[in-house]
């Protein structure tokens, strides 16, 4: 879905991105890799294929959209240092030609070292990339000068929807309050906080092949 917001065109992807097409920037939120390893230390039958699912789906919007930036919106990786981690970069080599972005979060707690050796540029929040400010956290943006929108993770928006009977369909959305828009949890291993709507917000639910404003 196509949405004009600060005065630039923005798409708002069913893969749980956006998408800035006039500077060829993908902004992505709470991709969590490592997680699956996390688990899996602690007992938890979790599939190694996971972790080549979420990386393909990575690929799959390298080769649909062909951006020349992406930036990570925080807690791209989930826990301590694991091979998911040398998957990742082994994945950053191969698409040399992309400039990659992490904005860091809460859960980014690796070392220093670890990240200089990796090829992502590293940047503290709130990164002000006109008109937006660019945050893991949700922050207002009043306080940055030429800043219109924050664009922003860590709630793992979602939406139920309620079905037949007692039957509730959890969905994964973007939501729009305070000049500010809280981005989808882009990894499929983690959690959903279920937001309600109000009257001064605005949420657009993300389905298979779309995505729809809710009302």
């Amino acid at each position: 879905m196509e949405i004009n917001i600060a005065g630039e065109k923005l798409l708002l992807s069913e893969n749980k991105i956006i998408y800035w097409s006039k500077e060829y920037t993908a902004f992505i939120a709470d991709f969590h890799l490592g997680k699956t390893t996390h688990f899996r230390k602690s007992g938890i039958a979790v599939p190694t294929a996971i972790i080549e699912a979420e990386i393909g789906r990575l690929d799959n919007i390298i080769s649909k959209f062909r951006p020349k930036r992406i930036f990570f919106l925080g807690d791209l990786f989930h826990s301590d240092l694991n091979h998911e981690w040398t998957i990742f970069n082994d994945f950053l080599t191969l698409h040399s030609k992309i400039e990659f972005i992490l904005i860091k979060g809460n859960h980014d707690i690796l070392s220093e070292t670890n990240y200089k050796l990796s090829a992502l540029k590293i940047e503290k929040e709130p990164y002000q990339l006109n008109p937006f400010l660019l945050s893991h956290h949700p922050i207002n943006v009043d306080s940055f000068p030429h800043a219109e929108l924050n664009f922003c993770g860590h709630i793992h928006p979602g939406i139920s929807i309620k079905g037949k009977g007692k039957s509730y369909l959890s969905l994964p959305c973007f939501h729009f309050e305070d000049n500010r828009i809280i981005l989808p949890a882009f990894g499929r291993f983690t959690g959903l906080a279920k937001i309600k709507p109000k009257k001064e917000t605005q949420t657009f639910i993300v389905l298979n092949n779309s995505v729809q404003k809710w009302s």
